[in-house]
C-alpha cells in the first residue's frame, strides 16, 4: 500500500527559471535528466528539501500554461515555524504576496506567492489551539 509521497511533479515552461525559483526557497538540486523523445528532449530536474522532492520537467514542444480554473495542482503548501519571518524572507527574495497573510478556518495563518508557471506557493503556520 501507499507508504509516503514520493515526489510532486510540476510541468514548467522554463525549467531554469523554475529551478532557480525553488532553489531560492531552499530546495537543492538532485538528479538532472535529459530524455530523448522523437519530438525532442524532455528536461527533468529533481530538487529536494527536508524530504520533500519536486520533479520539474519541461517538454520540448510548446504547451499552454494552465488556466487557474483548470483541474490539477493548484498550490504547494509549506509549513513554517515563523510566518512573519518567512514573509520577510520571501519579500527579500523579491516575491510579492498574491494572497494573505490571513487566517484559514482549518487553524492556520498563511500567505501565498506565485511560482514561475502560475502555481501558487503557500506558506502556513499552525495557530495555537
Amino acid at each position: 500500500m501507499i507508504k509516503s509521497l514520493a515526489h510532486i511533479g510540476l510541468r514548467t515552461q522554463n525549467i531554469a527559471a523554475s529551478r532557480d525559483f525553488y532553489q531560492s526557497l531552499g530546495f537543492e538540486p538532485q538528479r538532472h535528466l535529459e530524455i530523448e523523445e522523437p519530438r525532442g528532449t524532455i528536461l527533468v530536474q529533481f530538487l529536494q528539501q527536508q524530504g520533500i522532492v519536486l520533479e520539474l520537467y519541461q517538454l520540448p514542444w510548446q504547451t499552454d500554461a494552465r488556466l487557474a480554473e483548470d483541474s490539477g495542482i493548484d498550490h504547494l503548501a509549506w509549513q513554517v515555524d515563523n510566518l512573519v519571518a518567512c514573509e520577510s524572507w520571501v519579500n527579500a527574495l523579491g516575491y510579492p504576496l498574491v494572497e494573505g497573510p490571513c487566517d484559514h478556518p482549518a487553524g492556520s495563518r498563511y500567505f501565498m506567492i506565485a511560482g514561475p508557471d502560475g502555481e501558487r506557493v503557500e506558506f502556513l503556520q499552525p495557530l495555537p489551539r
